[in-house]
């Protein structure tokens, strides 16, 4: 962590914490990728710390979940509108994960926004693209952006790029961020510390929220 990191304050009302993807298809044994052999328990790993985190944020502190969904039909899934399919997105067996209105789309119940917390739906890998976040953030002020959530190299790291060029200071928060690999988590942890902000646990978010 460079010097001027170790000193960056986090300001409580100018700060957000942004959950992504928490949903039980992505999370749980029974949800889509649990039932197609993968093993949901890596992404599980953030699930606690998020908890934790979310326990002890200051209440003046904003707090966002996003959820990836799709339409029953399929008229907008990525596998039908991209004619070139790469690997690690091509699926077997049928259907598609996080379908709206579906058990799969749901935040897991551990999770839940809090009545304060605000939910945001997105049909692509950037949280940020035809919702209404970056106006939510803008009218409350919002300079610092806390990431949390899944996939870390996916919908993570992309919303976390996107904030980053719309001029947002970014913390990664490293124990609530989780990858299907650990190759895939440190290369988000490397992009992040390179280029975009800093990767914290909780520990040093909640001391730099304390006041200075």
């Amino acid at each position: 962590m460079s010097s001027s990191a170790a000193q960056f304050p986090l300001d409580a009302k100018t700060s957000a914490l942004l959950v992504i993807d928490m949903q039980n298809d992505f999370l749980d044994p029974g949800g889509y990728f649990g039932q197609r052999g993968m093993d949901v328990g890596r992404l599980g790993r953030a699930v606690e710390p998020i908890a934790a985190l979310l326990e002890v944020l200051p209440s003046k502190m904003r707090a966002v979940f996003t959820v990836q969904v799709f339409e029953p039909d399929g008229s907008d899934d990525l596998q039908r509108v991209h004619r070139l399919r790469p690997a690690r997105l091509l699926r077997s067996g049928g259907g598609g994960p996080v379908i709206r209105g579906s058990w799969g789309a749901e935040i897991l119940p551990t999770l839940r926004p809090r009545p304060q917390d605000l939910a945001i739906s997105k049909r692509r890998f950037d949280a940020f693209y035809r919702t209404d976040l970056e106006l939510l953030l803008r009218c409350w002020g919002i300079k610092t952006i806390i990431f949390a959530g899944v996939v870390a190299d996916v919908c993570v790291e992309t919303t976390l790029r996107s904030a980053y060029v719309r001029d947002f200071d970014v913390v990664l928060a490293g124990e609530c961020v989780a990858a299907w690999t650990d190759d895939d988590m440190l290369s988000t942890v490397a992009a992040v510390e390179g280029h975009f902000g800093v990767s914290w646990t909780n520990a040093q978010i909640i001391g730099a929220l304390a006041p200075h």
